[in-house]
């Protein structure tokens, strides 16, 4: 049974949450074959208080840009 564990800082919804939980099944199993039901997903979500980068924590760095929104796709 494959385990994908993904830490990312708090505050992201439980819809993009469950859409990356789909997205890295669909791609653990396109690579590697797995079946679908066989393949779990540990998302943790971590306070900026407890996330550094570059050496310095998340809480003293500039806010990120906004997220750009995806492009319409023909279908829309």
């Amino acid at each position: 049974m494959p385990v994908i564990s993904v830490d990312i800082l708090h505050g992201r919804s439980d819809a993009a949450k469950a859409a990356l939980a789909r997205e890295l099944t669909d791609a653990f199993q396109r690579t590697c074959g797995s079946k679908r039901e066989r393949i779990y997903v540990i998302i943790r979500e971590v306070p900026e208080e407890h996330w550094a980068i570059g050496g310095e924590m998340c809480t003293n760095l500039p806010a990120p840009a906004p997220a750009l929104e995806p492009a319409p796709s023909a279908a829309d």
